[in-house]
């Protein structure tokens, strides 16, 4: 199984940060994965066609928190 090659973020627009997606590889390192997101935002992802996509730290609510994406 592979990450969805998909670069942006579905809320916004704006690029996600996703590493393993610009990979290919779900055993590269990722900025979301130490963080917990908002129920809110999760429901909002479970209503896109695919139920599940790779978002960007500021629609998760994480922008102050997040640390900058990997390389």
């Amino acid at each position: 199984m592979q990450p969805e090659p998909q670069p942006v973020c579905p809320l916004c627009g704006g690029p996600n940060g996703c590493v393993p997606a610009r990979d290919g590889c779900f055993g590269t390192p990722c900025w979301c994965r130490s963080q917990t997101f908002d129920p809110t935002v999760l429901a909002k992802l479970a209503t896109l066609p695919s139920g599940k996509s790779c978002i960007c730290a500021s629609c998760a609510g994480l922008a102050e928190k997040s640390p900058p994406a990997l390389p």
